[in-house]
C-alpha cells in the first residue's frame, strides 16, 4: 500500500493570486522523491470555518500523513491551529515547549537585547492539547505535530524558507522511516512531430507492457513549422532503485522503437 499525503495550504494571498503556492509544489516534489504518494492538494482562505472543514475532511479520506503550511503566525489572520482544534474538538494551550523554542530564536536573533513575549509572540506559542511543538530552525513560530486516528498531521509556517527547513530537519525523516526505501525513479523525453492522439494509443500499449510505469503526456504547442511538440514523463515507485531504472528505461527504449518509422524526432529533455 502507498504512504498517501495531503498537503493543506491556508492563506488568502493564494486564492487572490497574489503569491503563488510553491510550498505546495515543493513539499510534492520531496515526498514523492521520498517515496510516498500525494492524493490532494488543497487550498483554503485564513477563515476558521474554511480550515476546520478541510481538516475534517481529510481527515474522513484516512491519509497517512496531513501537511497544512501556512496560519501558524501572531497575527489575527493566522487561525490554522484554531482551525485544527475545532475540526477535532481539542482545546487550545500554552506550551511552555513552544514558548521556549520561541524564546531562543529571539535570543539568537538579539543577544543583546531582552524581549518580552507579548501576546501576539505567545500566540505562537498556544497549540492544540495533545500536539507537540516542532523547533523551527530559521524562523519563529514553531511547526506543531499531533496523531489523529492513524494519520500524522504537521502543521507548518507559510514562508518558503521555514516550511523547508522544516521539513527537511523532521517531516521528511518521518516520510523516509514509513515508506520503508521506497524510491522514486523518473525519466523526461521530448517527442516532435507526432499529435497527443496518435501517441496516445502507443502509451497505452508500453504502459500494459512495463506494469507499474506511468506515462504521462504534456503538449508543448507547436515549433515554428507546425510540427506538434511533446514532452512524456515516465515514472515508478519501487522498494530497489535499479529495478525501478530499469522499468523506466524498458519503458523509454519500447516507446521509441514503436515511433521509429512515424517520422517523429525523439530526444531527450534537459
Amino acid at each position: 500500500m502507498p504512504y498517501t499525503v495531503e498537503i493543506l495550504s491556508v492563506g488568502n494571498e493564494l486564492l487572490l493570486g497574489n503569491t503563488v503556492n510553491t510550498n505546495a509544489s515543493w513539499i510534492a516534489t520531496q515526498v514523492t522523491n521520498l517515496g510516498g504518494k500525494v492524493t490532494r492538494i488543497t487550498t483554503v482562505a485564513d477563515n476558521l470555518g474554511e480550515i476546520s472543514r478541510s481538516i475534517r475532511e481529510a481527515l474522513e479520506r484516512k491519509p497517512n500523513l496531513l501537511i497544512t503550511t501556512g496560519g501558524i503566525g501572531p497575527t489575527f489572520d493566522d487561525m490554522t491551529l484554531k482551525g485544527v482544534a475545532k475540526a477535532l474538538h481539542l482545546r487550545i494551550r500554552l506550551s511552555k515547549a513552544a514558548v521556549e523554542m520561541i524564546r531562543a530564536h529571539y535570543a539568537r536573533r538579539f543577544p543583546n537585547r531582552r524581549l518580552t513575549l507579548a501576546k501576539p509572540r505567545l500566540k505562537m506559542a498556544m497549540i492544540p492539547v495533545t500536539s507537540t511543538p516542532v523547533s523551527n530552525p530559521v524562523g519563529t513560530a514553531p511547526a506543531v505535530r499531533l496523531t489523529v486516528r492513524g494519520t500524522e498531521i504537521f502543521c507548518l509556517p507559510g514562508v518558503p524558507s521555514e516550511a523547508k527547513a522544516i521539513f527537511k530537519a523532521t517531516v521528511s525523516e518521518v516520510v523516509s522511516a514509513r515508506t520503508h526505501g521506497m524510491t522514486f525513479v523518473e525519466k523526461w523525453i521530448r517527442v516532435q512531430g507526432i499529435m497527443e492522439s496518435s501517441l496516445a494509443p502507443i502509451i497505452d500499449r508500453v504502459m500494459r507492457q512495463w506494469p507499474g510505469v506511468y506515462i504521462k503526456s504534456h503538449p508543448r504547442g507547436v515549433e515554428a513549422t507546425g510540427r506538434p511538440n511533446l514532452e512524456l514523463h515516465f515514472s515508478i515507485s519501487s522498494l530497489s532503485r535499479l529495478k525501478a531504472r530499469e522499468s523506466v528505461g524498458g519503458a523509454v527504449n519500447d516507446l521509441k522503437k514503436e515511433l521509429k518509422d512515424s517520422g517523429a524526432r525523439i530526444t531527450d529533455s534537459a
